[in-house]
């Protein structure tokens, strides 16, 4: 066999192949027309079934919507006299706006002349009230000053008599209080020699101590201390009492004084806050 012919076969056998492949391609895609067919009837027997139900719906679709047309129609008709009628009463309006804009300017007119009159009244207003302030700021101002020279009239006389009183009530215990030392004996009746004698049985306590020697105590002018009154400072701890200095009142107010240790009196203790302040009469203790 010669190479042609080793050719042909070669080319038989891949066309065997190739028809072989077309014939499985044709076999695999057949298909079963009369079912298809039978389906393609069946949907066109529903289609047409479908198709006069949406006939009858258009129709009645139909219906209404010429009923919808009549109906606006008639609508539309009335709504052209409204407007007509509407267009007649914007006319209507417009020469009643016309006629009420005339007499707005004349009434705009006799407006401004009685604001005009009025800013002229109202200026003649000011100055009178301006002027009616003036003299009621000044009656206020003397009926105050008018007050408080009354109160200062009436604190001055009772002023006047509380120191009548007291000058009465001080002259007759000082009467009494000098009757009272001539008849003890003492032939000098100085109250400087005294000064130094607060009332008998005082206590209080030290407050606070300050710098220099100098203190605040409980007890003022309402314990009956004035200024240059000595007194004693006492120390009690754990049952015991220490004698720690003698102080002298250089200021006294109603419930609390300042006094300073006298340098000279001091038994080398020193002042603490809570120490007893108390009046010690030697004389007495003396006596005892």
């Amino acid at each position: 066999m010669n190479l042609l012919g080793r050719l042909f076969i070669v080319l038989i056998f891949i066309g065997s192949v190739m028809f072989m492949s077309i014939s499985i391609a044709l076999y695999a895609t057949h298909t079963n027309w009369r079912e298809n067919a039978m389906i393609l009837e069946k949907e066109k027997v529903d289609l047409t079934k479908k198709l006069a139900d949406l006939q009858k719906v258009k129709s009645a679709m139909e219906t209404a919507l010429n009923l919808e047309i009549n109906i606006r129609a008639n609508q539309n008709v009335a709504l052209k006299e409204r407007i007509n009628q509407l267009i007649q009463d914007d006319k209507d309006l417009r020469d009643d706006l016309d006629q009420k804009n005339e007499q707005l300017k004349q009434q705009t007119v006799l407006a401004d002349s009685a604001i005009t009159e009025m800013e002229k009244l109202r200026e003649r207003y000011t100055v009178a009230n301006e002027a009616l302030l003036t003299a009621n700021n000044d009656w206020m101002n003397m009926c105050t000053k008018l007050i408080q020279l009354t109160d200062e009239a009436h604190a001055l006389a009772i002023q006047v008599t509380n120191y009548e009183t007291i000058s009465s009530k001080l002259a007759k215990d000082y009467q009494d209080a000098v009757k009272v030392l001539i008849s003890l004996g003492v032939n000098s009746i100085d109250p400087e020699l005294y000064v130094s004698q607060p009332p008998a049985g005082i206590k209080g306590i030290v407050t606070e101590v300050r710098q220099g020697g100098v203190i605040e105590i409980s007890i003022g002018a309402d314990s009956g201390l004035i200024k240059g009154h000595h007194l004693d400072i006492i120390r009690q701890r754990e049952g015991r009492s220490s004698y720690i200095a003698k102080i002298e009142i250089i200021n006294v107010v109603a419930d609390r004084s300042i006094a300073k240790v006298m340098p000279n009196l001091n038994r080398g203790g020193v002042v603490q806050r809570g120490d007893e302040v108390t009046y010690i009469d030697v004389n007495e203790l003396v006596a005892h």
